[in-house]
Formats: C-alpha cells, structure tokens, sequence
C-alpha cells in the first residue's frame, strides 16, 4: 500500500534526527567528546535546522531558506513561543559561518565556552519545539 505524505509523520522524523544529533551533543557536557569543535559544531547545525524544519513540518510548511536565522525568522512567524533568547542562539550559530560570504573571513570554530553556549541553547530550542509537536499528537 503505497502511504501519502504526512506532514506529522514528517515532523516526527525530522524531531528525532535533531533529538539524535542533539543527544551527541548534551553527552559532550557531561564527558569531553572525542570530537573536535569544528565536528561538534557541524552537528550542532544539523541539529537545529533538524529541529526548526521539524517545527516548520509541524505548521504544514517547509523552510525557504537556509541559513540558522532566517530559519528560525520563518518559524517565529507560525510559533509565538519562540522565545528572544532562542533567537540569540539561532544568530550566535550563525556568526561562526560564512555561507555566501562575499569577504574573506571564512569559517570560524567555536572554543569550548562557545560550544557550551550553543549546546545550551540548542538543549533550550529543542524542549519548545518537543513541547509543541508533541502536545499535539
């Protein structure tokens, strides 16, 4: 039998492929990853565009764009529970890329406070984002 697209099921899937990037990083707080920041930093990417696309899926739309903050400008249109601080998150995320920079600053990699503070954020995002797809099954 040939299934139609959900977009719950859709939601649901990207949910738990942030949850289990994310789950790499909360266990980098606990005991020093054996991964380097730049690595830990890739998955924290993928993580929250994981989480805002799985949000977006949850109000029946699809991300336009790319980038972390524009990301998460769209979602904030659909959830008014975005919180300020998770919006800081989203553009602290995105100072460390250059995606279609036109200077010649290049990629920059977090130092461990950074990274704290980025895992932290993400951990923060997440619990919103679960809390709202969730609370709706």
């Amino acid at each position: 039998m040939i299934e139609l697209f959900s977009w719950d099921k859709q939601a649901e899937s990207l949910l738990a492929d942030g949850e289990g990037y994310l789950k790499t990083l909360k266990n980098h707080l606990t005991k020093p990853s054996r991964f380097d920041n730049t690595l830990l930093f890739n998955i924290a990417i993928m993580s929250l565009e994981k989480l805002l696309a799985a949000l977006l899926s949850h109000f029946e739309t699809e991300p336009e764009h790319h980038t972390p903050g524009a990301m998460f400008r769209e979602a904030a249109k659909y959830d008014t529970g975005l919180t300020e601080e998770m919006r800081a998150t989203a553009v602290f995320i995105q100072t460390f890329e250059s995606i279609c920079s036109f200077d010649s600053k290049g990629y920059k990699t977090p130092d461990n406070e950074e990274m704290k503070k980025i895992i932290y954020g993400l951990i923060e995002i997440h619990e919103h984002i679960r809390s709202v797809i969730k609370d709706n099954d």
